[in-house]
């Protein structure tokens, strides 16, 4: 990976006045044309609705879940909801679609029941995935009290989750924040995972609330630059494909998560800027899920209020 260099302008260290200059934007321009903002939004009345309500608040891109997401439901869409949800992206233009998938799944559950039906859950989300032309199913990994037991069961899942998937949709592990006995919050834990299934099916979607609750600061240039840097290392940069862009109530390090509005939190507008203009991810959706979603509008204007021109993009 090309290094990166900082710099702080005007001769403040405000987190407003700090910009990242790039030697490695590989050709991506940083405006607003073409990127993938948008938010985590409502199915009532049909999947579909999801894409014209987005459409309504600005989204160039959407998450959803396809079922209930607090109800097992090992379902297959049919034929109509397909019709429908691919007449809603068109005459939307939101191309870019992502999915969550249920909050009961855990794969890493010292409970078998649990096990099985979070198996059989998660296979279904990937099979509704593929059949709504959905990329990535974003997968909550799971806790155990027995880590390293968790780790080894919720590996043997993937595994045969992958032997079984249907083609056209990638397991997206979300970086977690810790609470209580969750699994994956530290890159370790996914580079374990890599190193036992190093399936190009196996990507992640890194969520900014998670991150720093688990201890990664993304504040200032430095500590955010040394977090991709050991990303890189240890699970990849190209494996990272989605955003999820939350503030944080709960401080640095704190493994609590709770999510808070964008730049109103302990996060702050520095580590939004940081993110919005950092080229390696000006290609990645990139979804709210703050807490509050008629304030989504107000959200995604401030995070593309933080999208600087390219003039300020060195290459």
């Amino acid at each position: 990976m090309a290094s990166s260099e900082w710099r702080v302008v005007n001769g403040t260290d405000t987190n407003r006045d700090l910009l990242l200059v790039a030697h490695h934007a590989e050709g991506r321009g940083l405006t607003m044309q073409g990127r993938l903002i948008g938010a985590h939004m409502s199915t009532a009345g049909g999947l579909h609705n999801a894409f014209y309500k987005g459409k309504e608040i600005g989204c160039t891109a959407i998450q959803l879940f396809t079922v209930s997401p607090r109800q097992w439901q090992p379902v297959m869409v049919d034929e109509t909801q397909v019709e429908a949800f691919n007449r809603a992206r068109q005459e939307t233009g939101i191309q870019s679609v992502v999915s969550h998938a249920i909050y009961l799944i855990n794969l890493a559950s010292p409970d078998p029941e649990t096990r099985r039906k979070s198996f059989h859950a998660y296979l279904a989300e990937l099979r509704r995935c593929a059949a709504l032309g959905i990329p990535y199913a974003v997968l909550h990994m799971g806790s155990n009290p027995d880590f390293e037991a968790g780790m080894r069961l919720l590996i043997e899942n993937l595994r045969q989750l992958l032997q079984e998937m249907p083609d056209g949709v990638h397991i997206t592990m979300e970086t977690m924040a810790g609470q209580g006995s969750s699994l994956c919050y530290r890159f370790e834990h996914f580079a374990q995972i890599l190193n036992a299934l190093p399936s190009e099916k196996l990507v992640l979607c890194a969520d900014s609330c998670h991150l720093f609750a688990a201890g990664y600061d993304l504040r200032d240039p430095e500590s955010y630059e040394a977090t991709w840097q050991a990303f890189d290392r240890l699970i990849g940069l190209s494996r990272l494909r989605v955003w999820h862009l939350n503030d944080s109530k709960k401080p640095l390090g704190s493994r609590v998560d709770r999510h808070e509005h964008i730049g109103q939190g302990e996060l702050g507008e520095g580590a939004f800027r940081l993110i919005l203009n950092d080229p390696r991810f000006a290609h990645l959706p990139m979804l709210l899920e703050t807490p509050d979603d008629t304030r989504f509008a107000e959200d995604l204007a401030r995070l593309r209020s933080y999208i600087t021109d390219d003039e300020t993009v060195v290459r």
